[in-house]
Formats: structure tokens, C-alpha cells, sequence
């Protein structure tokens, strides 16, 4: 939660959803996405060091409530952005999940959700519980792999394996 709060405010302003000055009402946690992560672990370490819990300040915790709120407010519910989830987002998870079902029901142990997700994920199970994964329930596995994925790169494996698709999101690469 404390990454994705000033990450979102990122990638906002990247889609043009808010403006680089919107004025959020964040005050001890900051707006930028390093000065919340920072500010709130600093606060999380602080107020529970010693203790068998993990604890938020009061001003820290009203200041995330209010940051949460905010972003749904702005950012989660903004009209153009639910826009382009269901006519390219949505799809594109579509796309991408019956593609990695499928590579999972025909047992395809080069596709990448073999080589990223089921094998080292299989591995680790075995070793240290002795647990088989690719005897799960095979949508189960798909979605554990999506769920586990960053937006970019949930975008850069879906150009990858559907370079010639309708659906495609231009964003700012880090590097």
C-alpha cells in the first residue's frame, strides 16, 4: 500500500489524468512517491521498534487515510481513466490470461509463465514443503502470476507476446 500510493500519483500524471502541480492534501507524508515511502516506513520503524506489532503514528495514519481517500477520489475514479481500463486495460488482461491458460493447460515448458512463475515457484514449494504447483488448479496459477506482476511489467509481457495487438499502453520507461 505505501508503494503504490505515490506510484499511482505517478502514473496519473504520466496518462495525464492529474496535473505535475496538483495540490494533494497530504501533509506529514508528502505527495511524491519516494517522500511517502520514506516518510511512512520511517514513522512504521519509529512507532513500533520494541513492540510485537507493526504501528502508525496518529498524524501518520490520518495522513494515509486521507492519501488513500484522495487517490480514490482523483486517480481510481477518474471517468477517462475507467475509460481506458475497459476498452484497453481490461482487454489486454484478457488477451494475456487465455494466452498463459493456455500455455499452462497444454503444458507448454517454454512459455514464460513456466520459465518466471510455475518452475521457481514450483522449486521453492518442493524444497522446503514438498508441495507440488503445477498440480493447482491451473486458472489459479494464471491469475497468482498476473497478480504478481508490476503494471509495467504486465505491459512490456503483453507487447511481448502480442506485439501485434489492437490494445497497447505508451508509458514512460524508468531508464
Amino acid at each position: 500500500m505505501l508503494a503504490y500510493l505515490g506510484k499511482d500519483r505517478q502514473d496519473a500524471v504520466l496518462a495525464g489524468i492529474i496535473e505535475p502541480d496538483y495540490q494533494f492534501k497530504t501533509e506529514l507524508i508528502g505527495t511524491e512517491n519516494a517522500k511517502i515511502i520514506n516518510n511512512l516506513t520511517v514513522d512504521i520503524i519509529e512507532h513500533s521498534y520494541g513492540k510485537d506489532y507493526i504501528m502508525l503514528s496518529d498524524k501518520a495514519f490520518k495522513d494515509l487515510s486521507t492519501a488513500k481517500k484522495e487517490n480514490y477520489e482523483v486517480i481510481y475514479k477518474n471517468d477517462v481513466m475507467n475509460q481506458q481500463y475497459e476498452e484497453i486495460i481490461k482487454p489486454m488482461f484478457e488477451e494475456l490470461y487465455y494466452k498463459l491458460l493456455d500455455d499452462v493447460n497444454i503444458n507448454d515448458n517454454d512459455s514464460i509463465i513456466f520459465k518466471y512463475h510455475i518452475n521457481p515457484i514450483g522449486d521453492a514449494l518442493r524444497q522446503y514443503h514438498g508441495i507440488d504447483y503445477s498440480a493447482e488448479e491451473k486458472n489459479q496459477i494464471v491469475v497468482d502470476y498476473i497478480a504478481s506482476m508490476t503494471d509495467d511489467y504486465f505491459i512490456d509481457l503483453h507487447r511481448h507476446l502480442f506485439p501485434d495487438s489492437k490494445y497497447k499502453i505508451e508509458y514512460e520507461p524508468y531508464f
